[in-house]
C-alpha cells in the first residue's frame, strides 16, 4: 500500500505552487504562493531575427539546433513588404544544395524566376504571406546541430525572414537563424519580469491514437532554459483540427457565402470534446512543469479572441445545422416560439436599430459564445486544481462599435455574464487599436473597472509596433523608428496600466525580436516603483468621470446605426482620454447599482435606456449633490465639452488644455497630445518629481513644463 502513497504525494507537489487574482480593497493584482507580485509579463514565440540583405553579393551563414523532428522538413524563405528585387544562390542545407523551391501562393509563381542556380524574385508592397519554401524532403533529428549557407543580394536592401519547418496543422517550427524568444525572455528576467507567455498546440489526436507531448513539452523547456526561475503562461489554440471538423460536418460554422471554417460555439459536441482535450493538457502540464505554470489562456474562434470569425468581413455566420438546433433550444427556454434563424437580408437591414426578433438572435450569440467560455473555464479551473490561473480574450464592449454587420455580431456583448463566473481570474485584449499611436491615449477596449469591480484583473496585450517590428499586423500604422518614440509609448502604457491596476504583456507578436533591447526594459524596470507602491498600499482607481456602455443598447444597434455606434463608442475615447483628467469604464448595470462613485457619468450609448433606467440615473445624480449625466448624441463628443460638463461636476481637472492624462494616489502620468508648455495643477500642494529620471521638477499645486507631442512623463507628487 505504499507505493500508491508514494504516488500520490509526487503527484501532490506538482500542485505546489498557487497563482492566483486577490482584490484587496478593490484593487486586482496577482499573487503567487500568497505574495502579490507585478503583473508584467513577456509574451514571444520561438522565431529568428530577420537577415539584412544589402545591394552586393554576401555570404550568408548560420546553424541551429533543431528543437523537434521531420522527415519532410521544409525551409521557408519569406521577404517581408519591402520592395525589391531579391537574388539567391547556392543554397545548401548541411552541405547539400536545395535546388527545388515551391511558390506560396501558388498564383503568385510570376514574381520568382530561376537560372543557372540563381533564384530571382520580384518583392512588392502585398498583404499576402509571399514566400517560396524548399521540397518537403529535409530530414532534421531533435537535438542535432544543422549548418546554413547561402549567397544573397537585394535592390534595393531588404531582409530576410528564414526558419525550417515540419509541415502539418499546425505548421511546427523546428529552427532557423539564431533565436530571439530565448534573448528577450533573459531581457525580461533582468529586470524582474519572471511571467512568460506563448504559445502552445493543443494536442488533439483521432480516437485510437497516441497523444504526442513532445511539441508541448519542448515548448516550456525553452523557456526555462532561457529562465529557469519563469512563470508559464501558455496560450492554448482551443480551434478543433482539421480530422474532428471532416467527422463532424454539422458542428462546423457557415456562413451565408457558403464557407465553412471552425467550430460552433454553441455546438455541445465542440464544448465537451474541447474541454476533454484541455483537460488533458492542463494535467500533464501540472504534472510534468506545475511547480513552474502560473496559468492557462485557452483562446479560440477570430484571431483567438473569442470573438465569431470573419467579424468584421461582410459574410455573415450562424447558418450551420448546430446553431439551428442550439437557436431553437435557446428559444425553447424562454418560452418563445419557434422561429428560422435571421436572413443575411433582414441582419443587413439599413435601419439604425434592429427588430425584437434580431434583438433575440443577437442576445443568442452573445451567450452562446459566453457559455462556450464558461466551460472551457471550468475545464481549466479544476484540471488545475484550483491553483493557477485562468485568462481569457473577451469583452471587446468598446472596440467593437465600428463593426459593419453590428457589434453584436462579434459574440462579446455578455460580459456581465462571464464577469460573474468564479473560474476566470485575468480578462484581456490588445490595447485599443484606435488612438494608440504616439499623440493618443491607449485606451482599453473594454469596461476594465467593470471588470475590477468583479474582482477580476484586466490586462493589456501590447503589442506596440516598436521600432524593431516589422511586417503588416493591426497597428503597423503606428510603427515607430526610433528606441526614444518606442519608450514613450511603453512608458504611457505602462504607467496607464500600474494606475488602473491592470496586467500587461510585451508581445513580440512578429516574433522576431520587436522588444529585443534592453533599453525598452530599462523603462518596465524604473516603473517597478509605481506597482511597488499598489502592491505595499492597494489603493483602488476610482476616477471622477466614467465613461459608461450598455450592453444590452450594443446588442440593439443594426448595421444602419454603426456610424453612430463607430464615433460615440468606438472614436469618443480620444476626446475622453484627452479631457484632462482620468476617466475610467464601466457597464451601465454597475452604476445602476451605485456600485461607480463617480462626479461625471458619460453615457456613450444610451440610446434604448427603459424608463426606470433614466429614472435610476438622474437619481444618482441628485446623489451625488453636484453630480452629472452626460449623454452622448450622434454627433459624438469633444474634449473641450468633456471639461465643460466635468467643470459642472467639480471635477478636478490636471490640464486645462488637451492631454492625456492617468492618475492614481500620489502618481500623475502625462502622454502630450500636442506640442507646447502644459500647465498642470496637482490640486494640492506638492515637491513632484520625475519617476523616470528622479528629477524635481515643480512644485505643486500647479507648475508649467515644455512638452512635445507623443512626449511622456511620470511624476510622484509628494506632500
Amino acid at each position: 500500500m505504499r507505493a500508491p502513497l508514494v504516488l500520490l504525494l509526487v503527484a501532490n507537489a506538482s500542485f505546489a505552487l498557487t497563482v492566483r487574482v486577490s482584490s484587496p480593497n478593490g484593487a486586482p493584482r496577482i499573487v503567487v504562493d500568497g505574495q502579490p507580485v507585478r503583473a508584467r509579463m513577456f509574451w514571444g514565440a520561438p522565431g529568428s531575427a530577420p537577415i539584412s540583405i544589402s545591394n552586393d553579393w554576401q555570404s550568408i551563414q548560420f546553424e541551429f539546433t533543431a528543437t523537434d523532428g521531420a522527415t519532410n522538413g521544409t525551409m521557408h524563405i519569406r521577404f517581408g513588404q519591402t520592395q525589391s528585387e531579391v537574388e539567391l544562390q547556392d543554397i545548401r542545407f548541411d552541405n547539400h544544395l536545395l535546388s527545388r523551391w515551391i511558390v506560396w501562393p501558388p498564383n503568385r509563381t510570376d514574381r520568382v524566376r530561376a537560372s543557372h542556380e540563381v533564384i530571382r524574385i520580384s518583392v512588392t508592397k502585398s498583404t499576402q504571406d509571399f514566400h517560396i519554401y524548399s521540397q518537403p524532403n529535409l530530414t532534421l533529428v531533435p537535438g542535432q546541430r544543422y549548418t546554413v549557407r547561402f549567397r544573397a543580394r537585394a535592390t534595393p536592401p531588404c531582409q530576410l525572414h528564414i526558419a525550417f519547418y515540419r509541415p502539418g496543422q499546425p505548421f511546427v517550427r523546428l529552427g532557423g537563424p539564431p533565436d530571439v524568444f530565448e534573448s528577450q525572455i533573459r531581457l525580461a528576467a533582468n529586470v524582474g519580469v519572471r511571467f512568460v507567455s506563448f504559445p502552445i498546440h493543443l494536442p488533439w489526436p483521432k480516437p485510437g491514437e497516441a497523444v504526442d507531448w513532445k511539441g508541448v513539452d519542448a515548448m516550456c523547456e525553452t523557456v526555462l532554459r532561457a529562465n529557469p526561475q519563469a512563470l508559464l503562461l501558455p496560450r492554448i489554440g482551443m480551434n478543433p483540427p482539421p480530422w474532428w471538423r471532416e467527422a463532424h460536418p454539422e458542428e462546423v460554422m457557415q456562413w451565408d457565402d457558403g464557407h465553412r471554417d471552425g467550430a460552433v460555439p454553441s455546438s455541445p459536441r465542440y464544448r465537451h470534446d474541447a474541454a476533454e482535450r484541455l483537460t488533458a493538457l492542463i494535467r500533464h502540464l501540472e504534472e510534468k512543469f506545475g511547480n513552474h505554470v502560473a496559468g492557462y489562456h485557452p483562446t479560440g474562434q477570430n484571431t483567438g479572441e473569442w470573438f465569431y470569425l470573419d467579424t468584421w468581413k461582410h459574410p455573415l455566420n450562424g447558418y450551420a445545422p448546430a446553431d439551428f438546433a442550439a437557436w431553437r433550444q435557446w428559444l425553447k427556454m424562454r418560452g418563445k416560439p419557434e422561429m428560422p434563424v435571421p436572413t443575411p437580408a433582414e441582419r443587413r437591414t439599413t435601419n439604425m436599430f434592429w427588430s425584437a426578433s434580431l434583438v433575440d438572435w443577437a442576445q443568442f450569440q452573445q451567450k452562446a459564445m459566453a457559455d462556450c467560455i464558461l466551460e472551457l473555464a471550468r475545464a481549466a479551473r479544476k484540471a488545475s486544481g484550483g491553483r493557477k490561473l485562468v485568462v481569457f480574450f473577451y469583452g471587446y464592449v468598446f472596440e467593437f462599435g465600428p463593426v459593419a454587420n453590428g457589434p453584436a455580431t462579434s459574440g462579446h456583448y455578455a460580459l456581465r455574464r462571464v464577469l460573474e463566473c468564479p473560474d476566470i481570474d485575468v480578462l484581456c485584449s490588445p490595447i485599443s487599436y484606435f488612438d494608440r499611436g504616439p499623440g493618443g491615449s491607449a485606451p482599453s477596449m473594454s469596461a476594465a473597472e467593470s471588470v475590477a469591480l468583479a474582482g477580476k484583473l484586466w490586462l493589456n496585450e501590447d503589442d506596440t509596433h516598436t521600432y524593431r517590428a516589422t511586417g503588416t499586423p493591426p497597428g503597423w500604422r503606428d510603427h515607430v523608428t526610433t528606441l526614444e518614440e518606442t519608450n514613450a509609448l511603453l512608458a504611457r502604457n505602462v504607467a496607464q496600466e500600474a494606475l488602473r491596476h491592470w496586467g500587461t504583456w510585451w508581445m513580440d507578436l512578429g516574433a522576431s525580436g520587436w522588444f529585443n533591447d534592453a533599453g525598452m526594459w530599462a523603462v518596465m524596470k524604473r516603473l517597478e516603483q509605481l506597482d511597488e507602491y499598489f502592491l505595499k498600499k492597494p489603493t483602488p482607481f476610482r476616477p471622477e468621470v466614467a465613461a459608461v456602455i450598455d450592453e444590452a443598447s450594443m446588442l440593439r444597434v443594426a448595421p444602419g446605426g454603426v456610424p453612430v455606434s463607430r464615433k460615440t463608442v468606438y472614436e469618443g475615447r480620444a476626446a475622453l482620454g484627452r479631457m484632462g483628467t482620468p476617466y475610467g469604464q464601466y457597464l451601465l448595470d454597475d452604476v445602476l447599482a451605485g456600485r461607480v462613485q463617480a462626479k461625471l457619468f458619460v453615457f456613450v450609448n444610451g440610446w434604448c435606456f427603459t424608463p426606470g433606467e433614466r429614472a435610476r440615473v438622474a437619481r444618482i445624480a441628485r446623489e451625488r449633490g453636484h453630480g452629472v449625466s452626460l449623454f452622448v448624441d450622434e454627433n459624438g463628443v469633444t474634449s473641450k465639452s468633456l471639461r465643460q460638463a466635468a467643470r459642472a461636476a467639480g471635477v478636478h481637472l490636471f490640464t486645462e488644455t488637451d492631454c492625456n492624462v492617468y492618475a492614481n494616489g500620489p502618481f500623475l502620468a502625462l502622454h502630450a497630445s500636442q506640442d507646447g508648455p502644459l500647465s498642470i495643477n496637482t490640486g494640492r500642494p506638492a515637491v513632484v518629481r520625475d519617476v523616470l529620471t528622479g528629477e524635481a521638477v515643480g512644485q505643486g499645486p500647479r507648475f508649467t513644463l515644455p512638452m512635445r507631442r507623443g512626449e511622456t512623463r511620470v511624476f510622484f507628487c509628494a506632500r
